[in-house]
Parts: C-alpha cells; structure tokens; sequence
C-alpha cells in the first residue's frame, strides 16, 4: 500500500465462518463515522460486492455510477479510488465469510490483528438452511450449496488459523454461542480490536434483505424457526460428524 492517497491499513480483520453472528458482531464494533467495519465488500477483488455499495449509501459516501463501474485497473488500484477519499481520517476494519478471501484480506492488508468467528457446524447448517427458506433464494443456494460451503470452508478455517498461528499475527476465537449471550465476551473482543464497540447490531440488516434477523434479536416479530425438513436436520447432524476438525479446533 505504498500509494500516497491509500487510506490507513485496516485496524484488525475479522475471518468469518458464516452464519457464525459476524455481521451483528460488525455492526456492533462500528461507530460511525470514526470507526467503520465493512460487510463483506471484497476489497481485493476486480470488482465489490453491492452490499459495500449499501454500506458507503448509508453512511454518506454515496458512490456515483461511474465511480462504481468496473475499470481496468488492479482490486488495490480501485481500493484507493474508491476509499481514499472516503476513509481518511477514519479507522477502518472488514468482514468476509469466505477463506479464499481471508487469506487474500490477509496478504494485501497485512492486518495487526484479527478476529476469526465461529459456530458449531450444525448450526450453521441449520441457519443456512432457514435463511434461504426465509428468502426464498433456494434456487442461488440450495441446500446441496450449503453442504458443500459447510465442508469446504470449515476446513479451510481450520487452515487459515494454522497460518495465523504460523505467521505471528495475533488471533482472538470469538465463539457466536458466547458473544452472542455475553456482555463479558464482547467486551473481550472489543478490547482485543482496541475499539470500544457499542454500535447498532441491526445496521443494514433491512438493506441486506435480513431485515427478519433483526426483529428476531431485537425480541420483536419472529418468523417460524428451524422450521425445516428431517432432511435438514440429518444433513446437519452428518455435518458436524464430517467437519469433525473444525468441531474439535473450536472446542464443539
């Protein structure tokens, strides 16, 4: 990042399993417009994910057509385009759910730290499954999609701690079963991020097409949950017997 315009590199990282509360947990240690963690925005690919392009909307950096078009130019090129600007004299962090980009996240940003989040497996599986019912979007991720992420992605967190481990770099576990009950484990990851937390978890959650996720934590309207197949269940108790690594790794 020897660009002179490129923001700050980023206060710390998280490494997310999905569906592991790491987008709460996101929205939690923002505070705006100080400190931004960012959603998912594939910061080191060619082109951004639209939820980065609802993010920057919501908080007033409103991206133009032109701006956001893909351009031949490198994802660290158009990273300094688009946030240069944006980010100066802000802290900044980011989120991703997959460890093909954590190890690239990794790489490019150099993070001083970072924050891997976690479920039990079979959880995760069973979330998916009723997030994509809910949504009605099976036909994007059925459930054979879900399986496969659950098999491939726990065994790459697996790995990517492995090179965290390897490489020096400071990690902190942050378990969904605990942050998400405990006001003591929040405060923990707060302290290891070195920012205070304390912002709104259910931010963007509506802009995100998740607006039942926030009513169901904020204790309002809930939609039916776990509401699902036997079918769904088994496959969820078989991955957590074949993602057995990753079960163990993380203390399920």
């Amino acid at each position: 990042m020897a660009e002179p315009d490129a923001p700050s590199p980023p206060d710390f990282y998280i490494a997310a399993m999905g569906r592991s509360g790491s987008t709460m947990l996101c929205n939690w240690l923002s505070t705006p417009p100080e400190r931004i963690v960012f959603n998912e925005p594939f910061f080191d690919r060619p082109m951004n994910s639209r939820l980065l392009r609802i993010q920057l909307e919501n908080l007033g950096m409103t991206v133009s057509d032109e701006e956001w078009a893909q351009a031949d130019e490198s994802p660290m090129t158009r990273f300094v385009r688009l946030m240069g600007g944006r980010l100066r004299r802000r802290r900044w962090a980011a989120k991703e759910v997959l460890c093909q980009e954590h190890f690239a996240m990794t790489s490019a940003f150099r993070p001083p730290r970072v924050i891997v989040t976690v479920r039990d497996i079979e959880d995760v599986a069973l979330s998916f499954f009723e997030k994509h019912r809910i949504q009605e979007n099976m036909d994007r991720f059925s459930d054979d999609w879900v399986a496969e992420y659950c098999l491939r992605e726990s065994a790459g967190m697996v790995d990517y701690v492995a090179h965290l481990e390897a490489s020096g770099i400071p990690f902190h576990v942050a378990r969904y079963e605990d942050f998400a009950r405990s006001e003591e484990d929040l405060s923990r990851i707060a302290a290891f991020a070195g920012w205070p937390g304390g912002g709104d978890p259910a931010a963007n959650f509506e802009d995100f097409d998740r607006g039942f996720e926030a009513r169901r934590h904020a204790g309002g309207e809930r939609p039916p949950s776990r509401a699902l197949p036997d079918s769904c269940i088994r496959t969820a108790g078989d991955l957590g017997d074949r993602c057995s690594s990753y079960q163990a790794r993380f203390g399920y």
